[in-house]
């Protein structure tokens, strides 16, 4: 393609670049000047987090064309302060606790700053509608919001923003963060802002199927493609071709059977990342499609379609106590109900990425993570490999929410360092994020509940089925964890708690805040308002009368002596709320 000069200013620099004439402007500033403070999130114009001022107007340089930007005045995040000379606006998000993960950042300063140049005295309305095309899953924005006003108070002299120092007391001080001003600046460097020399760049070839054979796999045409380094398959994986948090049963490359849509089938890394895409539509892949089952009833139903060859039952947990029969017996009220949650998507607003790097019979993994011990010691399965010889390193992690503890490129490019001998990155899309990465489990629950007429609970009954999806992850686990949190926080002396975990067609299902407890949440909470109805009591009477105090007992038998707080926090939330 033939090149096309682009000149701008960038952060007060002159700059004339040849630049291919379809190159986005964030590429440009990212590849061609190094500026990676400036993020690709969605690569569609929707997060927020490549923003960017362009002739003082905030842009979205993900979806702007680079020569759209000819001759004009550009300023990026790099632009605004440095670390011996912050903007206002840095200060106040330091103080003011508005960075967390630090993705979304750069460019939410950038909106800020826009919104600040005209506006000096906005009000939080006026920057909730400046910053909203910027997403953030970390603070809930109220604290971005409150930083705001604060740079905008300093900005007009009114106020001074302090940042806060540290001296010998350090617990019960306000420290600034360690990662604080790199995250400010844009210098804090996320995975994809790696690079390295004579570094290649990988592509994944997916499943457009959620349950098939693989038949045969081509890959002569992609191999033949100039550019082109290497094609892997399962084959090529010379360790267990497996892995798991708790079951090793997810394929790194899918061997003989495809078990959801965008499971990995083969791997391309060639020195362009558009090579690599061309690659990926030379590879012909000869399936047989397989009849899929994606309701945990259907999986469960005899002669369903057999997942795994054990079968799609992963996990029977039982949570038994007390006399289950006496006690509905003893019951005034019973109420029953089920109720279901979707499934629910992570949403951190950077995707996936990572580069392998084979260094003298050693491999380094540059990647997201949220526990480089376990990412190690699956490269090392995988690879055949020494795990004294394999380091991760967690770089910079725009979120992660639970999502980020499984694998996702970690073998991938461990494994395409190790047969290319160079440097290898593989950084997820958005799209690619959505199908791959693993959701919080949805769940079918039924509970029954007995209650005396005193408001006193009795006994409870409760199934519950998630849906793991094509794989375990962490689904043994967050159903273990549901069966001991199933009641909540309230006492019952009679309970037959069933948990199963459920191998469906569905996308994974893993790690995800608070481990299932916030899908029961609904189910207890719901059916203790419809007890209190029923009895005629309120809703806080019947919680003040079954919540868990010093001394009560759990489903499991666990005597709690300290740390019950769940009165206090009735109370606290009555006397908010101004409730009875």
């Amino acid at each position: 393609m033939n090149k096309t000069l682009l000149q701008i200013n960038v952060n007060g620099q002159q700059h004339q670049i040849e630049i291919e004439p379809d190159m986005t402007l964030v590429d440009v500033l990212r590849e061609k000047l190094g500026l990676t403070g400036t993020k690709k999130g969605c690569n569609s114009g929707e997060c927020g987090a490549c923003t960017v001022l362009l002739d003082g107007q905030p842009v979205a340089s993900c979806v702007l064309p680079a020569l759209k930007a000819q001759g004009k005045q550009i300023i990026t995040v790099e632009g605004l302060g440095t670390a011996k000379e912050l903007h206002p606006l840095q200060k106040a998000f330091l103080v003011h606790g508005a960075v967390q993960c630090g993705f979304c950042t750069p460019g939410m300063l950038m909106s800020a700053k826009a919104l600040l140049d005209k506006n000096p005295s906005p009000t939080p309305e006026e920057i909730k509608m400046a910053i909203s095309g910027n997403l953030c899953r970390c603070t809930g924005y109220k604290k971005i919001i409150d930083a705001v006003m604060a740079a905008a108070a300093e900005l007009r002299g009114e106020k001074t923003i302090t940042m806060p120092t540290v001296g010998e007391q350090v617990v019960g001080s306000s420290v600034p963060r360690v990662d604080g001003i790199p995250k400010v600046t844009g210098q804090a460097k996320f995975a994809d802002d790696l690079s390295f020399p004579n570094m290649l760049y990988a592509k994944v070839l997916r499943s457009a199927h959620a349950h098939a054979l693989i038949k045969n796999i081509n890959t002569k045409r992609a191999k033949a493609l100039p550019g082109v380094i290497a094609v892997l398959t399962a084959d090529d994986v010379p360790g267990r071709n497996g892995y798991g948090i708790h079951i090793k049963d997810q394929p790194v490359l899918a061997k003989d059977k495809v078990r959801h849509y965008g499971d990995a089938v083969a791997v391309v890394a060639a020195e362009t990342l558009k090579i690599a895409e061309q690659a990926l539509e030379l590879i012909e892949v000869d399936y047989e499609p397989l009849p899929g089952v994606f309701t945990v009833e259907d999986a469960l139903k005899p002669g369903a379609p057999k997942i795994h060859p054990n079968g799609n039952l992963v996990l029977h947990r039982k949570v038994y106590k007390g006399d289950i029969e006496k006690g509905f017996q003893e019951a005034d009220v019973i109420i029953e109900d089920t109720f279901k949650t979707p499934m629910v998507e992570h949403a951190y607003i950077e995707p996936e990425a990572g580069i392998g790097v084979y260094d003298g019979g050693k491999i380094i993994v540059y990647a997201v993570s949220q526990g480089v011990h376990y990412h190690r010691s699956e490269i090392a399965a995988n690879l055949n490999y020494p795990v004294s010889k394999i380091r991760v390193v967690q770089t910079t992690t725009g979120g992660g929410f639970g999502g980020k503890i499984d694998n996702s490129v970690h073998i991938l490019v461990a494994l395409l360092a190790l047969k290319t001998g160079r440097p290898v990155k593989l950084t997820y899309t958005r799209a690619e994020s959505i199908i791959a990465s693993t959701k919080r489990h949805p769940f079918t629950m039924r509970y029954k509940l007995g209650a005396r007429k005193d408001g006193k609970l009795v006994a409870a009954e409760v199934e519950i089925y998630g849906d793991t999806g094509a794989y375990n992850s962490y689904g043994t686990a967050v159903l273990t964890r549901v069966a001991t949190c199933a009641l909540g926080p309230y006492e019952v002396p009679n309970v037959k708690i069933d948990t199963y975990t459920v191998y469906t067609n569905n996308p994974v299902s893993g790690a995800m805040r608070a481990f299932g407890a916030p899908q029961a949440a609904i189910a207890h909470e719901a059916i203790m308002d419809e007890l209190a109805k029923k009895i005629g009591i309120s809703p806080v009477e019947i919680r003040r009368i079954n919540a868990f105090r010093k001394g009560s007992a759990t489903p499991t038998g666990q005597i709690l002596n300290d740390g019950v707080g769940i009165l206090e926090t009735i109370e606290r939330a009555v006397e908010k709320s101004g409730m009875h």
